[in-house]
């Protein structure tokens, strides 16, 4: 008793702290640079570079103070770590195939594989969403995109790298017979429709790299494709406009950084530019160029005057709550032993949220947008299948399972919903399936059940459903479910996060003492400081 109350101790003072807070500073600076035959051998491709001419790429883009470098013209990882070292960088390249060399123009050389490549500065999280082969159009000689996804800012980021089709210079590529043009022209709906799915889900995204294409001039075809959305505008800026670029010879911009409408709210105005390789705009001339494009940057600001609370960041970040949550379901583990023995057919009955399934993120998103929760929001959420696993969830319920008992996962998520959540739980490894376990989500019945007497909390049907056999949900399109949920069974633990988790009980009407002692025996209660029926 007394380990039981340090730890609910422990859960009361870190609840009674939720109003705390903390904000983090996230200012990223976005660059594409086209590095112009990046090999990973000295003296080899079209730009056949010496050890000192790393050595200047490298000490140029240590200047730049990058956090993520969208590459394009580039051989291998190993090249791109000659200018951005793996120990301070993390480098994600293309899967575009080799293709054949060529003969390059002027020196008569072999060429090297062109492909593109991120160069994401260390600690910044992110992961890899794939390489987007449809701007290839299947044509071996054309470069895959490449797409990763910013996860540490208040909302995923999705970031694409782009190397189009080369020499279709003209404002509307439509009325030109060039074979570049007509490549060009094939290649422009694979990226608007790109775009449009990324709107239509309501996803942020940033799109960087060589469009080898003046998208910033005035009525450019180009241009008016990606802001036309089925007959309407929508809000996308590149970076370049109102920006010349930096080659002598070619001033209109060809490389651009275009923010999507939900990522506008994060642009910084003001923040772009061009990177004359160290000189200046009246200085620089062709043969102080590093490279035959130079870097362009924007900086993306994600520091929010909205503060992550305290009780997210406890969830995210302490060693304790995982401490608690492993050790409750430990003692509770130690009691399936006794129950196992029992003749009758017994199950379990468990709440999702915060018992199986940790959502700490969906709030940490929404804290960092200074937004609370939404029906909208939540169903997205779900949807998603992200959520990760509560400590210690998974090794209890592989042990009641294999003890011969049975799961009922009564869920506030609306029954819509299940789907979701039973891919999302299997996904994390919980060895469930429809013959030992069932997930009932809330429904309208559900909501009007509630009428003080027989039926105290929204989850009091469910449950006597689940232990009168009548929950036909749990066998509906699963018939060889049936025998084992179509029976009576004796309900022999509860556990939740919310006290509404338990058999007609509120907050008001809880017996804590009661409570106390029946903790990790008959039922198992979890600490949630982010929400519930106490908010």
């Amino acid at each position: 008793m007394k380990n039981y109350f340090l730890i609910l101790l422990t859960f009361f003072i870190v609840t009674s702290n939720t109003a705390n807070s903390q904000s983090i500073d996230s200012d990223y600076r976005f660059v594409t640079w086209n590095i112009e035959h990046l090999a990973e051998n000295n003296e080899e491709g079209c730009v056949a570079r010496t050890e000192q001419d790393y050595e200047k790429l490298r000490s140029f883009a240590a200047t730049m103070d990058a956090d993520i470098v969208a590459l394009q013209e580039v051989e291998s990882v190993k090249a791109v770590s000659r200018v951005f070292p793996e120990n301070e960088w993390e480098i994600v390249l293309s899967d575009r195939p080799s293709s054949g060399s060529y003969e390059c123009r002027g020196s008569g050389r072999p060429s090297t594989q062109q492909r593109v490549a991120f160069a994401i500065k260390k600690g910044i999280e992110f992961e890899k969403v794939d390489s987007f082969k449809e701007l290839a159009l299947n044509n071996p000689g054309l470069r895959y995109g490449l797409v990763i996804r910013l996860t540490a800012s208040p909302e995923p980021i999705e970031v694409m790298n782009v190397h189009m089709k080369s020499g279709c210079f003209v404002n509307d590529y439509s009325t030109s017979d060039r074979d570049a043009c007509e490549t060009f022209e094939q290649q422009v709906p694979v990226l608007d429709k790109w775009i449009e799915n990324n709107v239509t889900e309501g996803k942020a995204f940033v799109i960087l790299g060589d469009f080898n294409h003046r998208i910033t001039t005035p009525d450019n075809r180009f241009w008016q494709d990606l802001e036309d959305m089925n007959g309407k505008p929508i809000s996308i800026k590149s970076s370049m406009e109102n920006v010349r670029g930096c080659h002598p010879r070619y001033p209109e911009p060809i490389d651009h950084i275009v923010a999507g409408p939900n990522s506008l709210k994060y642009y910084s105005q003001g923040s772009e530019n061009v990177f004359y390789f160290g000189k200046t705009p009246d200085t620089m001339t062709e043969e102080d160029m590093l490279s035959d494009h130079c870097p362009i940057s924007v900086d993306l600001n994600f520091a929010s005057p909205f503060p992550v609370s305290s009780a997210v960041l406890w969830t995210q970040n302490s060693a304790e709550y995982e401490l608690i949550t492993s050790f409750l379901y430990q003692e509770a583990q130690k009691n399936l032993k006794n129950l196992a023995q029992n003749s009758d057919p017994w199950v379990v009955i468990m709440d999702v949220d915060e018992t199986l399934l940790d959502n700490s993120e969906y709030n940490r998103r929404r804290d960092k947008l200074g937004l609370g929760y939404t029906s909208e929001s939540w169903a997205e959420w779900v949807k998603e299948e992200a959520a990760t696993e509560i400590p210690g969830s998974k090794q209890f319920v592989t042990e009641v399972l294999k003890s011969g008992g049975q799961i009922a996962l009564i869920t506030n998520r609306n029954r819509s919903l299940d789907d979701y959540t039973w891919s999302n739980l299997r996904s994390l490894g919980f060895p469930i399936e429809r013959i030992n376990t069932c997930i009932l989500g809330r429904n309208e019945q559900d909501a009007n059940s509630v009428n003080g007497k027989e039926f105290i909390n929204d989850k009091d049907l469910r449950r006597d459903q689940i232990s009168l056999g009548t929950a036909e949900a749990c066998w509906e399109g699963h018939p060889n479910a049936a025998e084992k949920w179509n029976r009576q069974l004796k309900v022999v633990m509860q556990i939740g996060d919310n006290i509404k988790d338990f058999a007609r009980t509120t907050q008001e009407n809880v017996d804590m003492t009661l409570f106390l002692s029946r903790q990790a025996k008959d039922i198992l209660i979890l600490p949630n400081a982010m929400y519930g029926s106490w908010d």
